[in-house]
């Protein structure tokens, strides 16, 4: 990890002052992705764009469609240069990148990947330009299985200067498929303090929630990889016990109609509500007791470090990323992957016991303020900037 991490800091300071370049010169970054749904990917490059103007000059390079449009004005919004990219199966796509990177003066191209598959085009070309510092932040772990395509990955990011993970666990997958160990540092996410939050009353009511309910709240897509099941099946096993039990679960997804109709099968018709995408999903989780993020995997959850800066007790699984943000009994419990029974004893230990909800739940946030926050995210960011454009690193 860089400095204020786990791991220790980076080991060489820039030979020059952080958001000026040896010439002089204000420095120029460019935030790339070429994904179609950038999602918490998306959040955090935001988050870059925000910390990093004023700094630097921000460019954000992105698609435009209907998933990805919000990242795209947003970063616009920011005050950051915007780059629209079409499909990277049109032929134009190519022509956009080098068009742009001939036009530009840049000193950072910084790609951002989820899974394996995102495309080499933009690191190839940025390298091929000329930019001195081509870096790549992994965001999901290594999970390619076939042989081909891990060496395709493996050859197609070897064109980055530098690379991050935002986890260490996520690090440890591509050193163990072949990705050289220097010049790869940690750098966890990180997210911004809640504005005016509003309350349990306030977001209990958003939410049609009455004050006597015990409440377990998840956010995420709607999809396989995020295990909402297992978290619905949990709640099939703890309803006779907790009566007044209700499970929200945010977000959407590919999964809402057998997601529901799980629950109409499992009895839970009113205990398990599916309200969809909230643009007010941070300030909402005011309303639970419990935050459960149910993941078969992850790469370093967003939603779990929102839900400790709210102050939340967790219960996550023990996939890389949430291992790394929930200390086992300190702020929330972990339980296997894809296991429902263990995911309903964990919530049971919480909702039988205020006390230590409490109790994890001020040891959640104590953690988000010392390891997490977005402000930590964005220094350890441009630390990895300074070091690549070190011409001794």
């Amino acid at each position: 990890m860089v400095e204020g991490a786990a791991t220790g800091p980076l080991s060489r300071p820039s030979t020059y002052p952080t958001g000026q370049s040896a010439e002089g010169l204000r420095r120029s970054v460019c935030l790339y992705t070429r994904s179609e749904s950038p999602s918490g990917m998306g959040r955090h490059m935001l988050d870059l764009v925000e910390g990093l103007t004023g700094r630097m000059d921000v460019t954000v390079m992105c698609r435009t469609g209907p998933r990805a449009r919000w990242l795209f004005e947003e970063a616009a919004a920011l005050g950051a240069r915007t780059v629209a990219l079409p499909s990277p199966h049109d032929p134009t796509y190519q022509r956009v990148i080098r068009g742009f990177l001939s036009a530009h003066r840049l000193d950072v191209f910084h790609g951002h990947a989820g899974w394996g598959w995102e495309d080499p085009d933009g690191l190839r070309l940025a390298r091929v330009a000329g930019v001195p510092a081509v870096v790549i932040t992994h965001h999901l772990p290594f999970l390619l299985s076939k042989q081909a395509k891990a060496e395709k990955l493996v050859e197609n990011t070897s064109f980055a200067h530098w690379r991050i993970a935002v986890s260490d666990g996520l690090r440890d997958t591509y050193i163990a498929r072949g990705v050289r160990e220097e010049h790869f540092v940690t750098v966890p996410n990180g997210v911004r303090s809640r504005q005016r939050p509003p309350g349990r009353a306030a977001a209990r009511a958003a939410l049609d929630l009455r004050p006597e309910d015990l409440v377990v709240l998840s956010t995420g897509r709607l999809i396989h990889m995020k295990g909402q099941r297992y978290l619905i099946e949990a709640a099939a096993l703890l309803k006779p016990a907790w009566p007044n039990l209700q499970v929200v679960i945010l977000g959407e997804g590919e999964l809402r109609q057998e997601l529901e109709g799980l629950a109409a099968e499992r009895g839970l018709t009113g205990s398990v509500h599916l309200p969809g995408h909230r643009g007010d999903a941070r300030m909402l989780l005011d309303a639970a007791d419990v935050f459960a993020l149910p993941s078969r995997a992850e790469g370093m959850p967003l939603a779990l470090i929102e839900a400790m800066e709210a102050g939340l007790p967790v219960v996550a699984t023990r996939v890389i990323g949430s291992t790394e943000v929930v200390t086992e009994g300190e702020a929330g419990l972990l339980v296997p992957a894809q296991d429902a029974e263990r995911l309903a004893a964990a919530l049971a230990e919480l909702l039988d016991d205020g006390e230590k909800r409490a109790r994890y739940g001020a040891a959640g946030r104590t953690r988000y303020l010392r390891d997490y926050t977005v402000e930590a995210m964005v220094t350890r960011t441009q630390a990895v900037y300074d070091l690549a454009l070190d011409p001794c690193s």
